[in-house]
């Protein structure tokens, strides 16, 4: 059986057009478990730049028995590395809380549920985006609207919290070779 290995970032942008067409059109229940997988392995890709090149590395962020294998404790170690700033971490804590909402339903789960609402509505690393500008909302949403705004606020929290990994990442890597070479 071929081991477990973080997928590379080149890989991972590859990746990218699926997960988002994901995000936009498949169930509420495929966008929670894609767009969370999708952090997790862009966690492990830039953990593991972070990492000497061991066959231990791999070992630890594998994602069935490796130490740094679950999602919460990759970015308990991306935070504490220096890797991803306190709102990015927030934000992925409460993306696996909400993960674990779908995953732990024995019923179907969607964004109109209201504690999945409630979560959504906390996360914040992608509110940058607005320029400060407040959010319009109609002073009364129908449930409709209100279940779209959820499934949008976790799709753009997704799609930012990926792409500032990415690129910091990307950016490490690059670092990482040039102190190699010096």
């Amino acid at each position: 059986m071929k081991r477990w290995q973080p997928l590379k970032l080149e890989d991972l942008s590859g990746d990218t057009k699926a997960v988002f067409e994901t995000l936009n059109e498949g169930s509420d229940l495929a966008c929670v478990l894609i767009g969370t997988s999708y952090l997790a392995e862009l966690l492990a890709s830039a953990i593991k730049v972070s990492f000497i090149e061991s066959s231990v590395s791999e070992k630890l962020l594998d994602p069935q028995r490796g130490a740094v294998g679950g999602f919460a404790t990759r970015a308990d170690l991306a935070y504490c590395l220096g890797l991803i700033n306190k709102t990015v971490y927030q934000d992925l804590i409460r993306i696996a809380e909400i993960r674990n909402m779908f995953a732990h339903k024995h019923l179907a789960l969607d964004f109109g549920d209201s504690a999945v609402r409630k979560a959504c509505d906390e996360l914040k690393a992608w509110r940058p985006v607005l320029l400060g500008k407040e959010e319009e909302v109609p002073v009364e949403p129908t449930p409709r609207q209100i279940q779209i705004r959820a499934r949008n606020l976790f799709k753009l929290s997704v799609v930012f919290i990926g792409s500032r990994i990415h690129v910091d990442a990307l950016s490490k890597e690059v670092q990482s070779k040039k102190t190699k070479t010096v």
